[in-house]
């Protein structure tokens, strides 16, 4: 099947919407397909329409008025009332930074770059730098951090996961996952401690961390248009654990299926796993209490 032709792209996006579920949180019906692509190699193509499919709930700015000044750095989600755009800029451009440790970081600088040049207003631009705290912070800070955010993900497997990757060798990627790839990428500012954040623990910049079933929707579409069969496993039984029901992590696996499809990739679904394989989570007998 031959890829999706451009100016098809903005209806589909209008599909997927509907196939997702209608609990999923914003900007899914863009992340996912953004995310999917770009994973392809597609992301040129798919980048405007997405970002423009995000960006059509929010009227922009009257012609001529101020951009409200950028949120203060620990607390993104502040735009949510004064500049929504920007914050869906924000969302976007952390969801490509994090999917860098997942699908590889020459694709992404494109597409980082690609999203600064789509935007018709450079008032819709987000510039904090989510991970300024990090720059000077210790490995120990990091490995905290990917700690608690791989642990939302893994549960009581993570040191069995640990453990293999010892006995067979692999301590370099045991620590590029806590440090690196959780630790400062996926969830750079991963805390055990409940929400919302106290005085002495401010927001985190991080504007996806507000929802932890956004981190779903970075990993599942980077990992099922990869193949990644491992991977995606563990993933589907994380999206249980971090808030997500069944029903809804088929309909995202399936969106992203036909996200792989409108790129000219086929059978991207075949023989990989599924939510029904992922044994019942203690979550969900919570949930169901």
């Amino acid at each position: 099947m031959p890829a999706l032709a451009p100016k098809a792209i903005p209806a589909f996006l209008e599909h997927v919407s509907r196939w997702l579920p209608s609990s999923a949180p914003p900007p899914a019906a863009a992340l996912v397909p953004l995310l999917a692509a770009t994973a392809l190699g597609h992301s040129a193509t798919w980048l405007k329409p997405c970002l423009a499919h995000a960006l059509s709930p929010h009227p922009p700015l009257p012609p001529g008025a101020p951009a409200p000044p950028q949120p203060p750095q620990g607390n993104p989600l502040l735009d949510a009332a004064t500049h929504p755009r920007r914050l869906v800029v924000a969302q976007l451009k952390e969801a490509l930074t994090k999917s860098a440790s997942l699908i590889g970081v020459p694709r992404v600088i494109c597409a980082l770059l690609d999203l600064d040049d789509a935007l018709d207003d450079p008032r819709d631009r987000a510039t904090a730098f989510v991970r300024r705290g990090l720059e000077h912070g210790t490995v120990e800070q990091k490995r905290a951090a990917g700690r608690n955010g791989l642990e939302s993900v893994y549960k009581g497997e993570l040191e069995g996961i640990f453990g293999m990757m010892r006995d067979r060798g692999l301590d370099d990627l045991r620590y590029l996952s806590e440090t690196t790839t959780y630790g400062t990428f996926l969830t750079p500012f991963a805390s055990s401690h409940p929400t919302p954040p106290s005085a002495s623990r401010p927001p985190t910049p991080d504007p996806l961390a507000h929802d932890p079933r956004l981190l779903s929707l970075v990993t599942l579409p980077c990992l099922v248009a990869q193949r990644s069969h491992r991977e995606t496993a563990w993933h589907l039984r994380g999206a249980i654990r971090r808030g997500w029901d069944r029903d809804d992590v088929e309909k995202v696996q399936c969106a992203i299926e036909a996200v792989c499809e409108a790129c000219g990739v086929e059978g991207v679904g075949e023989g990989m796993p599924r939510v029904a394989d992922v044994e019942v989570q203690e979550e969900e007998r919570l949930r169901g209490a």
